[in-house]
């Protein structure tokens, strides 16, 4: 079996995120499926790091496989209820019941 492509270039934007792979395939993730992204800040979601194989969001504690954004996997819900709480503690100075 041969080992996932390799990450050349990513890009990521409020609302999406775009990764370019050395096998010719770029694929659109809509945030939607990662909450910790879609509820994160602007500067948060920029501080991705791009390595062979993976993203990553170290403030975010966020990761992203090549294989997971091939299956179009989505985040488990444990995380995504977590970035949630993390939102409205910041919009509103409190963590969601």
């Amino acid at each position: 079996m041969n080992p996932p492509p390799k990450i050349l270039e990513a890009e990521i934007t409020s609302s999406q995120l775009k990764v370019k792979l050395d096998s010719g395939i770029t694929v659109l993730m809509p945030l939607e499926h990662v909450p910790t992204l879609l509820l994160a800040t602007e500067k948060e979601r920029q501080a991705m790091e791009v390595y062979d194989r993976s993203l990553h969001w170290e403030e975010l504690d966020c990761d992203l496989s090549v294989e997971g954004l091939l299956t179009g996997a989505k985040e488990m819900p444990g995380l995504a209820r977590k970035a949630l709480e993390k939102f409205f503690a910041r919009q509103y100075g409190r963590v969601a019941a």
